[in-house]
């Protein structure tokens, strides 16, 4: 060996050395002083390997999340506190970071797991996890986020391949632009004065309570079982293969287009209409909102209550279907109805 590799080879050994020395001490002094070394705290319950932080929602403008398989739950806090818990999240294979007022946790597979550069300059922002790393018997990710009343998020952007969204008991005025490619989307009693945007290519898109400015849904292979407590200004739905349900708290003042396939049934306030498409205009010019099941049937109850709660058994054959399936070969292409697709007053 070259005289030069050996002394480039003690310099490395001594600096990892006295890293250790120095991650040492700085534990001691930590625990000593009862001080939080790292801002994550990782524990092991039930076989869970729990990865937790707290954050100031007043600060958070957006929470961004692009995952390959995860159940995401995300709702109203309790405990007086913003927190996130990461679930069987596997070391070094994602990144979580909170910057410029936005919650990212992204998909890492790579050495930028441990490195990232972010509003120009370089960070070391990864080690805490090995150095925190604790084994569990669990491999079934989920993450769950709960929000403070306080929260002043204007949007979430969640892209999740395979797994399930669960989205409730929020009141703030931010937009949901959710999507999945295997998989079911939840929200529950949500009030939001801005935009709901779902996507599901194979799931159940189920909105239960829900309250919105403007909404669009497409669904490839599943259903929408939907339940409005306030009529949106304009909703688009669209349902490649499956139903239609939705049902409404109130008498829409809004228009409707009704518009399913001559094999599909199309049922509007009990009645089945035999019209392709249906509309009603509760008065000239009104905002439209517009059905379209591609291959199925569409049940639309004005003053109903709830959910109809008819397709959880095929949620699981969805997914049983899903699993052996090349998600990233699904292509869905659905377009909501237009306003010039609308049909005479009827």
């Amino acid at each position: 060996m070259k005289p030069s590799s050996i002394i480039f080879l003690i310099i490395s050994v001594l600096i990892v050395a006295g890293g250790c020395i120095l991650c040492t001490l700085g534990s001691n002094m930590a625990a000593e002083q009862d001080i939080a070394l790292f801002k994550n705290d990782v524990a092991v319950i039930d076989g869970d390997i729990i990865t937790s932080d707290t954050f100031d929602a007043a600060e958070i403008n957006k929470i961004k999340m692009n995952l390959d398989e995860v159940h995401v739950y995300i709702s109203a806090s309790d405990t007086g506190e913003s927190y996130i818990e990461l679930r069987n999240f596997q070391v070094g294979g994602y990144d979580y970071s909170i910057q410029n007022k936005m919650l990212l946790i992204d998909n890492e597979t790579s050495l930028f797991s441990l490195m990232r550069i972010a509003e120009g300059n370089f960070h070391f922002d990864g080690l805490r996890h090995y150095l925190t790393y604790k084994a569990g018997a669990n491999t079934e990710k989920s993450l769950y986020i709960y929000l403070t009343e306080d929260a002043a998020l204007n949007a979430f952007d969640i892209n999740i391949k395979r797994g399930t969204v669960t989205v409730e008991n929020l009141s703030v005025a931010a937009d949901y632009n959710i999507s999945l490619r295997a998989g079911d989307i939840t929200l529950r009693n949500i009030n939001t004065k801005s935009t709901v945007n779902l996507s599901a290519n194979k799931g159940i898109v189920t909105a239960d309570a829900l309250t919105c400015r403007y909404g669009t849904i497409v669904v490839g292979e599943g259903a929408a079982d939907l339940y409005l407590t306030n009529i949106p200004m304009e909703l688009s739905v669209s349902v490649m293969e499956g139903d239609i349900e939705c049902g409404y708290a109130t008498k829409t003042e809004y228009g409707l287009m009704l518009d399913a396939s001559a094999s599909g049934s199309l049922v509007y306030r009990g009645e089945e209409k035999t019209e392709r498409p249906f509309t009603y205009m509760a008065s000239p010019g009104a905002s439209l909102q517009a059905f379209a099941a591609e291959m199925g049937d569409i049940n639309i109850a004005i003053e109903a209550v709830g959910v109809t709660g008819r397709f959880a058994s095929l949620s699981e054959e969805l997914e049983k279907e899903a699993e052996t399936e090349d998600l990233d070969a699904i292509v869905v292409e659905t377009e909501p109805l237009s306003e010039t697709d609308t049909a005479e007053e009827t």
